[in-house]
């Protein structure tokens, strides 16, 4: 009887001390299911606004100017760019039926697809191209987000069952039927966002300073040497290769022509200020300046070309 009465207990005391490590388990796991889906469901709720809004973009874009549909672009892509660390983040714990990592792996294609998409779109707009994202995607993008959305609608109720009873946000594909509706090629042909590149001297700078003249006239002290500083700037939204040429041909005195050309690449709606090397003269000397900026047509208010004739007082009179 002894014996029996042991047994019974130990039995007890096992099937209790296995209650206990099971209800801890059950308890763990779904604190992991609810933590999971706080995160996950921030981030699915970051990919719809995503899509919603370059939807939205696709479709009514052509109202908008060339430097605004560019900035929401690119602060779409930066939001973009988070994702791939945000879905890495998800991969452990390992949860049910590898929900987590499977979210993980649609979410790099997603975010690699979304990026292809608004470089699409920016450089058939001829606009700035926002930086890339992590990884790329083969196919179609526009295929590729509506077949993650499809993957994922499907197996998003794997925590529905388990401890915690976690429920996942749906995947949304709404810029794949904008792309599909022709939204793209109609901002493409739009007006507002047509490119027109120009460009234009802002202000020139000759070093000495130039004495009081009449517009048109730099008359300069005896020096030996003159420096003239040009300051180019974009007048478009778009990266903009710019030449400036600066060309100095005595009027009174033996000596050739004397020709300078500098190089740069202007920013979208940028500047750039070129510092030239001195050119000689002599006292009493007359040349004419010639300061000109190719590239793009001349701007709406500023030139491409400035000429100046430049008159050194005679030594000693400065």
């Amino acid at each position: 009887m002894l014996a029996v009465l042991v047994a019974t207990f130990l039995v007890l005391v096992f099937a209790r001390d296995v209650s206990r490590a099971a209800h801890g388990a059950t308890t763990a796991r779904r604190s992991e299911n609810l933590s999971f889906a706080a995160l996950a469901n921030s981030l699915l709720t970051s990919e719809n606004q995503v899509d919603a809004r370059l939807a939205y973009l696709l479709a009514h874009g052509g109202g908008l100017s060339r430097p605004v549909l560019g900035a929401r672009l690119d602060q779409l892509a930066q939001v973009v760019t988070a994702w791939p660390g945000e879905g890495r983040r998800l991969r452990s714990p390992h949860l049910a039926h590898g929900v987590n990592v499977e979210l993980d792996a649609l979410t790099q294609t997603r975010a690699a697809a979304t990026m292809a998409l608004i470089d699409t779109v920016e450089r058939a707009l001829r606009l700035p191209v926002a930086p890339g994202g992590d990884g790329t995607v083969t196919g179609d993008p526009a295929t590729a987000l509506r077949a993650t959305a499809l993957l994922w609608n499907r197996d998003r109720f794997a925590l529905v069952r388990e401890p915690g009873h976690a429920r996942l946000l749906a995947n949304s594909a709404q810029t794949p039927g904008a792309l599909k509706a022709g939204d793209l090629v109609a901002l493409e042909r739009s007006r507002r966002l047509a490119l027109v590149r120009a460009i234009g001297i802002a202000a020139v700078r000759v070093v000495p300073a130039p004495l009081p003249a009449p517009a048109g006239t730099l008359v300069v002290p005896p020096v030996s040497r003159v420096t003239i500083d040009v300051s180019v700037v974009n007048l478009a939204d778009a990266v903009q290769p710019v030449t400036l040429t600066l060309s100095v041909t005595p009027l009174n005195a033996r000596g050739s022509v004397s020709v300078q050309r500098a190089h740069a690449t202007l920013a979208p709606l940028g500047g750039w200020a070129f510092s030239l090397a001195p050119f000689a003269t002599v006292p009493s000397e007359r040349a004419r300046v010639v300061v000109r900026v190719s590239g793009a047509p001349a701007g709406s208010s500023l030139p491409v070309e400035q000429t100046y004739t430049l008159v050194l007082s005679p030594s000693g009179t400065g």
